[in-house]
């Protein structure tokens, strides 16, 4: 808990590595969003035309799982290296080494935002208006944070001890990427829904989806992601807490 009052530090930290990415850029991190969009775009009018769904139904659901599924996998991807990548600053600074993982679920939460605003075009193009509805995203979008420290905490851990880890998340990753429902939809599963309503990563992006499409979120979906998180947080911060006293010496 320490590590998160420190704001000014990690807040800071963090600001500091999305505008170093992008020194000397135009745009900025908008490139992120710019090569989103298209990714986005170009998997829509595909995978719209193979499932034979408009573009108007299509499209948005793509959109938004996509921009969150990019924001949960990368707690994950550069999770791992929350610790390891700031091994001179760990070595140098007397600072909580958590300070390292709400430094990099910022600099995430700001990409994230700039990313949003292709879901914002995309609503407004297809006319989709969530009302007050789609306050109900909020919420999800701070489980899908907290799930997010979690995932740093351990896989930061982990990987500072074992350095297959990275590799073998990325993989893990890719996997998981096709068997969630982000390119399709469960009702394409049928009878084999179970695939989806054990996958945490679906309810985790459906409890910020369906707000936003206009839906409502169901309690199965609520209640999957409520308690995926606190078993996910209970096993992450006990993990980190009998382990981050040999992070230095094992970075």
């Amino acid at each position: 808990m320490r590590g998160l009052s420190l704001v000014d530090i990690w807040g800071t930290l963090g600001w500091l590595d999305v505008r170093q990415r992008y020194r000397r850029s135009v745009i900025g991190p908008f490139w992120v969003t710019l090569s989103l969009a298209a990714f986005v775009v170009g998997l829509g009018i595909t995978y719209g035309t193979l499932f034979g769904m408009t573009m108007g139904d299509y499209l948005p659901y793509l959109c938004v799982g996509t921009v969150v599924w990019m924001l949960l996998s990368g707690f994950i991807l550069e999770g791992c290296s929350a610790f390891t990548g700031a091994e001179a600053a760990i070595k140098q600074i007397p600072a909580p080494l958590s300070i390292h993982v709400y430094r990099m679920v910022w600099r995430l939460v700001v990409i994230f935002m700039h990313n949003a605003v292709i879901i914002a075009l995309v609503l407004a193009y297809f006319a989709i208006n969530p009302g007050w509805n789609g306050f109900l995203a909020v919420p999800g979008l701070l489980i899908v944070i907290v799930n997010g420290v979690a995932f740093a905490l351990f896989f930061g851990t982990l990987s500072a001890r074992f350095r297959d880890i990275p590799p073998l998340m990325a993989n893990l990753i890719q996997t998981l990427f096709f068997v969630t429902p982000v390119l399709w939809q469960v009702e394409h599963l049928k009878e084999r829904r179970i695939i989806a309503e054990w996958n945490p990563f679906y309810h985790l992006i459906e409890i910020v989806r369906a707000p936003l499409l206009g839906g409502s979120i169901s309690g199965h979906s609520w209640t999957f992601a409520l308690l995926f998180t606190l078993v996910n947080c209970a096993v992450a911060f006990a993990f980190y807490a009998r382990f981050r006293w040999r992070i230095p010496y094992w970075i």
